[in-house]
């Protein structure tokens, strides 16, 4: 059963929505659901157990659910924020906005238990290569770099992802991130990429 807080009630209509594919003869989807509660200038402590406490009662219903149906391998959530916070707090027990953030996706088909990209392994201002005042980060890989694997694991054709990740072609394609690196697809793939049921 879904809880009746705001992500959860949001959870449980795509949930529903994600059930009518076939009636809405769609093979993909993309649904973006917004909440807020995380903009901890003062507090953090207290107001990040409330947010998580609801995140993760929501996502569990939402994962048993799509699991119930069979619908949980094609389906994947990936969590972004516009900025990230400071890693050291300011004078209310809070953070304060930052640039280098993370992402969070979780998915059956999503190859889980790792963390990609580059953890800052120095924190200094005097020798960090990375860090900015008050604990703030520059980050290290882009918007594009992660969404590249996304939409090639949605169908997007090679030829075009740059039109998809328009700033994706200002990285060496190494450090793109590939619908391997973030997919399990094995035995999950259908012959064409174009007609897997997405959502």
């Amino acid at each position: 059963e879904f809880p009746n807080s705001s992500l959860g009630r949001k959870l449980e209509m795509v949930a529903k929505l994600i059930q009518t594919h076939e009636a809405r003869e769609t093979n993909r989807d993309v649904f973006y659901l917004q909440i807020g509660g995380f903009d901890t200038h003062s507090n953090v402590d207290d107001k990040l157990v409330e947010r998580f406490s609801e995140i993760n009662s929501a996502l569990e219903a939402f994962v048993i659910e799509l699991k119930d149906k069979k619908l949980w391998n094609s389906v994947s959530l990936i969590q972004t924020s516009d900025f990230a916070r400071t890693l050291n707090p300011n004078g209310g027990d809070g953070t304060d906005h930052a640039w280098g953030g993370h992402y969070f996706m979780a998915g059956g088909a999503v190859k889980g238990g790792q963390i990609l990209g580059d953890y800052p392994d120095d924190f200094s201002l005097e020798t960090g290569s990375q860090a900015l005042n008050r604990g703030r980060m520059i980050p290290t890989t882009s918007w594009d770099q992660i969404w590249n694997g996304v939409a090639q694991w949605m169908g997007v054709d090679e030829t075009d992802l740059d039109s998809v990740c328009p700033n994706r072609d200002k990285f060496p394609a190494e450090s793109l991130f590939s619908e391997s690196d973030l997919f399990d697809t094995n035995g999950r793939k259908l012959s064409s990429p174009r007609r897997r049921n997405l959502r």
